[in-house]
């Protein structure tokens, strides 16, 4: 379809992408002021929601692991392991000063990505339910995820070409597929 509309020449929406790797406001740079224009109180008055935003990313974090480490998993906690709530602390204290968005666990996404990482026996007898023997644990699947979400801002020369629609039945299609999941466990 991308093809399509670039050859014909289809007047459809596309992705807005800026022409220069730069901040969207030009009268801020990279790093925000975290008090700027206003009073000196209101640091102290952006506490309280700092605290409660602190205790639910911390939380949602901690949910997902719990969820994730279920013993019927079988998982094996390597010695990094307990390094991502603080490369979660790290990055959400580098986001908030840069005014990026912030990023959590996902604990539905963590829980699909363990999922579809099952290592199941082979069925050799008709019928037979397979068996489940564990986990392929690995880290390769995040470290690309996010290297290419990086990498896109050097794919903006392409990135522009292609149609709205293309991005919306792309994720139209996997939320459907996810919901025809999540009907046929309810059924």
């Amino acid at each position: 379809m991308v093809l399509l509309d670039f050859v014909v020449g289809i007047p459809s929406p596309k992705l807005h992408v800026p022409h220069a790797f730069k901040p969207t406001r030009d009268d801020r740079g990279w790093f925000i002021n975290p008090i700027g224009p206003n009073p000196w109180w209101m640091v102290l008055a952006a506490l309280v929601p700092a605290l409660l935003c602190t205790i639910l990313i911390f939380m949602d974090q901690q949910i997902s692991a719990v969820i994730v480490n279920r013993k019927e998993h079988k998982l094996k906690k390597g010695c990094g392991y307990h390094l991502d709530l603080f490369m979660v602390a790290v990055m959400l204290g580098v986001c908030s000063v840069m005014g990026l968005p912030w990023f959590v666990a996902a604990t539905v996404l963590s829980i699909t990505h363990v999922n579809s990482l099952k290592v199941e026996s082979d069925c050799s007898a008709p019928g037979e339910q397979p068996k489940f023997l564990g986990i392929r644990e690995q880290r390769v699947t995040g470290l690309l995820i996010f290297v290419l979400m990086g990498c896109s801002v050097f794919f903006t020369s392409v990135l522009k070409f292609i149609p709205m629609p293309c991005f919306m039945a792309s994720f139209s299609t996997w939320v459907c597929r996810r919901s025809e999941e999540f009907s046929s466990l309810i059924a």
